[in-house]
């Protein structure tokens, strides 16, 4: 096999990304041609000594990017760079990108404004000095504020501000479990917890789930084969399968997690999105609980707060953990998020993108037809199973060829063994609604080959 372009560095990592960008970098110095063939994935999988899964990944990467294409049954193919898309024009360079599920980038608070207000604080010089690392007590108050909304009612005493999720899921990981304990998680969850745990050397447990989200039945059996710790879990809106846990269920996993004295992490991001009504798995078992109550899924992206719920015998733990992750979320930004739940701006701002996922909804109802995806009426993003004969990677490389970015399984999966094939599609983020509804058009033309 003759290379047009260089073998990514052996020791680069993570390989699918090192692939990707040396398939970047040959395209930009014109090594690599519009049209031109690129390796099947065996053949640069054996070059490279990866897996074909690798150079899976690496490929469909690279189709995200629009660098190159798949052509069913012929291979794949180094892109026309064009001036965009035929009639698919977003904010992003011509693409319309439906792979990051955020809320509406127009829709956030007015930050100006408040900003404007704290510049006339006389507490201003206490955001930007030493506090303790669980952050200040008004901050906490307003997580708790914050998880209470949720459905979730803590003591303020029991809350920690962190910089973010991930900030936190770094946090409860790191300052709790050991190398070698074992996580559950669903088997299609979010993106970084692979990452996260393969840091700390944590074993994923992967947990099938249905319609209904994560199987209790199937929890337990896992428990029993195996010493699980902890289980991490998204259960009114899961991230990427929309999926929504009833209450029953609800009742039975936080038996199961009883039972085996598991803890559990409930993350649920897009709670707010969808306003269900159904009490948290943390309200069930609050003594194993450790509820995320987030602001940048449901305010603005770059909202960088999130309050930590926890059992107070494990507080000085995780403030601990804090401190040798970050030492403290940052004041001014805990400050901002504090007041927008307390003046009632961040109720305003998700009512009003509550508001736009309802009509981008309808119009995906109205483009794919509602049987031929799994979504939420007021929901940021839905799941579409894809037909047989379609894999999740292929399908995503060949709409990234037509200008359409999408979340593919291979991004969510835990494991190996999965259901079906599906992609994940965002509704809201910066997508105008006239370009949503051509992305969907591609897709929907996709689905029917």
């Amino acid at each position: 096999m003759t290379l047009a372009f260089p073998l990514p560095d052996p020791s680069a990592s993570p390989k699918y990304l090192a692939l990707a960008e040396a398939i970047e970098s040959a395209i930009k110095a014109g090594s690599l041609r519009p049209g031109e063939p690129l390796p099947t994935h065996r053949d640069l999988a054996r070059a490279m000594g990866v897996t074909v899964g690798t150079v899976t990944r690496g490929y469909a990467e690279a189709a995200r990017r629009g660098l190159v294409h798949g052509e069913q049954g012929r291979g794949t193919f180094v892109s026309r760079m064009k001036e965009g898309f035929a009639g698919l024009k977003g904010d992003s360079g011509g693409v319309v990108d439906l792979g990051l599920a955020a809320a509406h980038h127009n829709l956030g608070p007015d930050l100006a404004r408040t900003l404007a207000r704290l510049a006339h604080s006389p507490d201003l010089h206490q955001l930007l000095g030493r506090h303790e690392a669980r952050g200040l007590s008004r901050h906490r108050w307003a997580g708790a504020q914050w998880a209470q909304r949720h459905g979730f009612t803590a003591d303020p005493e029991d809350v920690l501000v962190t910089a973010g999720v991930q900030h936190a899921l770094t946090v409860l990981l790191g300052g709790l479990f050991g190398p070698g304990d074992r996580l559950a998680v669903e088997s299609l969850t979010y993106p970084m917890v692979r990452p996260l745990a393969k840091r700390l050397r944590l074993h994923l447990v992967p947990i099938p789930m249905d319609e209904s989200g994560l199987d209790p039945a199937a929890l337990d059996a896992a428990c029993r084969r195996e010493p699980v710790r902890g289980l991490y879990c998204m259960p009114t809106c899961q991230n990427p399968t929309a999926a929504r846990m009833p209450e029953y269920r609800r009742h039975e996993l936080a038996a199961v997690c009883r039972r085996h004295g598991i803890r559990i992490i409930e993350d649920d991001v897009y709670a707010l999105a969808v306003d269900s009504g159904l009490p948290p798995l943390c309200a069930l078992a609050p003594e194993l609980g450790y509820f995320l109550a987030a602001t940048s899924k449901v305010l603005c992206d770059g909202l960088r707060v999130a309050f930590l719920c926890a059992p107070r015998a494990d507080v000085r733990a995780l403030e601990s953990a804090i401190e040798w992750t970050a030492w403290k979320a940052a004041g001014l930004m805990a400050e901002v998020a504090s007041q927008w739940i307390s003046d009632g701006t961040a109720e305003r701002a998700i009512a009003a993108n509550r508001a736009e996922a309802r009509e981008r909804n309808r119009i995906c109802a109205e483009v794919l037809g509602k049987d031929n995806y799994r979504g939420q009426d007021t929901g940021y993003f839905v799941w579409v199973p894809l037909p047989r004969g379609w894999r999740a990677v292929e399908f995503a490389s060949e709409a990234a060829s037509r200008g359409v970015v999408v979340a593919h399984l291979e991004h969510f999966a835990v494991g190996q063994a999965q259901a079906g094939q599906g992609v994940r599609l965002s509704l809201l983020g910066s997508t105008p609604r006239e370009a949503l509804r051509r992305g969907l058009e591609v897709l929907a033309g996709l689905l029917r080959l």
